[in-house]
Order: structure tokens, then sequence, then C-alpha cells
């Protein structure tokens, strides 16, 4: 039995059967198979088109955030999710003592083993060492730029991994925190970035 109040403030919903989750889910597949092959086939037929597709798709640098943030902009997300809110439980800015200029960007002085914020979403494009930075993380945010976080610990990020801002990302090795932003071919201040 159903009752209209209740269904108002949504206390009375049955839950979303697996069957829709999932038939939802081969839809999007389909519809994402189907523009490739439109895609694909427009590029074989017009050289004009596929000259185009060429120069902007393998000599430029693609923004996999950019094109995440509009898959799921008029797809949805890849994988059916439940509708549970989440609750960040870490979720802060970067607070540093000092900065200096190093290479390409910044040298945070921090706090011993400062755990590190992600400063802008994205996704994962690099992890590995690097000399003079140690183990560094890179993200290619969704509003174009890239953020590299060096002296890096104990983070289970994985690569090609989305990750949201204010997400945790690791922790800082010793007190020495290196950070570097570009944005459209510019290296930027992160105070002005951040602000």
């Amino acid at each position: 039995m159903k009752y209209k109040s209740l269904e108002k403030i949504g206390l009375n919903k049955e839950p979303e059967k697996k069957e829709h989750r999932l038939i939802k889910f081969v839809n999007k597949t389909l519809l994402a198979i189907f523009l490739g092959l439109v895609l694909l086939i427009v590029m074989e037929y017009s050289p004009k088109f596929k000259s185009y597709m060429q120069n902007e798709v393998l000599n430029k640098n693609i923004s996999f955030g950019v094109i995440g943030k509009l898959y799921d902009k008029y797809f949805g997300e890849v994988l059916p999710t439940t509708n549970d809110k989440i609750v960040s439980v870490f979720n802060e800015k970067i607070d540093y003592k000092s900065k200096e200029a190093y290479q390409d960007g910044y040298k945070l002085m921090v706090n011993k083993n400062y755990l590190v914020p992600v400063i802008e979403s994205g996704v994962v494009v690099y992890i590995g060492e690097k000399d003079n930075l140690g183990k560094v993380i890179t993200i290619e945010g969704e509003n174009g730029s890239t953020i590299t976080y060096g002296n890096i610990k104990n983070t289970d990020i994985k690569l090609y991994e989305y990750i949201a801002k204010g997400k945790y990302l690791g922790e800082v090795d010793g007190e020495t925190l290196y950070i570097s932003i570009l944005k459209e071919g510019e290296y930027l201040d992160i105070e002005t970035y951040l602000s």
C-alpha cells in the first residue's frame, strides 16, 4: 500500500530494480559504440574530416578531465551507482608555511607528513619518480590545467583514475611539497590559481 503523503517526500519509493540499471548500462554502452562507429565511417569517407581529426586528436594534447566531465554530463556515469549521497571526510585546501620558486613550479614548506588535497578535479595521467621531485603524481584537470604534485608518499591513487577536488592525494614525504600548475602553456602562481 502506498501513501501519497509519503510519496511527496520520497519515503515510499520502490528501489530501482537491478534490471533497469543493467538496461541503462547496456544502452549507454551501445550508444557510445554507435557514436564511435559513426565517427569512424565519416572519417573514412571524408578526407577533410579525417585530416582535421588527426590534427586535433593525434597532434594535440587531449584533456581527459574535460572529456570525462562532458561524458558524465551528457551520458551519465559509465558504471551504474547508487543514489546514496557521499559525504567527503577529507576536504581542505593546501596550507603551507612558505613557498619558493623551484623548476617550473614551487617548493612549499608544509607540516611533516602533511596530507595533500587535490586542488582540481581531473584524471591522473602520470605516476612515477622524477629527479629532485621524488614520487610525482600529475592530474589533468577538468578546467584544462595540468597539476603536478611532487614528493608524495602513502597514496593509493591509480593511473587514469578520476579524482575529485578536495580528496586525499597522499602524504608529503618530509616537509616539502613540490607543485606546478600548467594551463594554456603557462605555469601559474599557486596563490593566483587558488584564489
